[in-house]
């Protein structure tokens, strides 16, 4: 049986209750092999204690908090302390596991644990939607690009900080060190895989732990680099690659890349992002594929979200 586990980051609030709560349904539903998730919850704020989720039938949920406590940009460096605090728990206690990193607005719609299994290689580090869309569309990071390269400056100056103090700041030296490293491999500045659903394979995970890099998450929250940019660029200073997989992951920055009954046609497995849809709201979304999966949620004793 694939050895993995699904990492959940969970804003707080009861909206993302609500969505994680929905997508640990739809991930009991659709892949049998599934058993350990693990949901970084920001809840707490500066107060560490996180919140429970019931578990679905043969789901074990853990719940972690995000180390940022309350500070620095939520869409930022708050996402980069949350990522590496879940992927630092792995290689704690599911050692030799990958990963499905998801947003709380991504949804399983399928199941995907052997089709990754089958599609990792050694060399890989990311799978998902790195350098073209589900739809081959190529994807344009130039304007990530450039704020990945003003972190590799040696003095720090933003108009918009994490917090008034940062305005200018010594540039963190083992940020500079990861950038400068995976510059030196070939590294295009904003070179990612869209972090809301994407695999982190178990040599990328064993090697950041190696080097250290997932040792105080925390820090990067005074950097303006979400993710999505800190994996690329790991990634890619580890001598690893980052590689598309568009047959299991349909998946857009906002909104959602097709209609949903093609998306299910088109058989993805993660689908992203069923929030801020141009075309339906994301309770019609929710509810076309909690009907879809009734069948399937039958047949793994699982009650479908109605």
């Amino acid at each position: 049986m694939p050895s993995f586990v699904v990492a959940i980051l969970a804003a707080a609030g009861t909206t993302d209750r609500d969505r994680v709560t929905d997508l640990l349904q739809a991930l009991a539903a659709h892949e049998p092999a599934a058993r350990d998730v693990l949901v970084v919850d920001d809840e707490g704020g500066r107060d560490p204690a996180p919140r429970t989720w019931p578990a679905p039938a043969g789901l074990t949920v853990h719940v972690v908090p995000n180390p940022r406590r309350g500070r620095g940009i939520p869409t930022l460096g708050a996402t980069t302390a949350g990522t590496l605090a879940a992927l630092a728990w792995c290689a704690a206690h599911r050692p030799g596991a990958w990963v499905l990193r998801l947003d709380a607005d991504a949804l399983v719609i399928g199941p995907f644990a052997t089709r990754i299994e089958d599609a990792l290689q050694p060399a890989d580090g990311l799978l998902g939607s790195c350098h073209r869309t589900c739809n081959g569309d190529v994807r344009d990071v130039r304007a990530i690009g450039a704020e990945v390269a003003r972190h590799r400056r040696p003095v720090w100056a933003w108009r918009r900080p994490p917090r008034r103090p940062w305005w200018v700041r010594p540039a963190d030296p083992r940020i500079r060190g990861v950038l400068d490293a995976a510059a030196a491999r070939g590294y295009v500045p904003g070179e990612h895989c869209i972090a809301a659903g994407c695999v982190v394979s178990a040599p990328l995970i064993a090697t950041l732990e190696a080097r250290g890099w997932l040792a105080d998450p925390s820090r990067w929250l005074q950097a303006r680099l979400g993710d999505d940019m800190v994996l690329g660029a790991m990634t890619r200073a580890c001598g690893f690659g980052l590689r598309d997989l568009p047959a299991v992951f349909g998946l857009s920055h906002r909104g959602l890349p097709d209609r949903p009954p093609a998306l299910k046609a088109r058989g993805f497995a993660i689908i992203h992002s069923v929030k801020n849809d141009p075309v339906a709201p994301e309770e019609e979304i929710r509810a076309f594929f909690a009907a879809a999966r009734g069948d399937v949620a039958a047949r793994h004793d699982v009650e479908p979200v109605r």
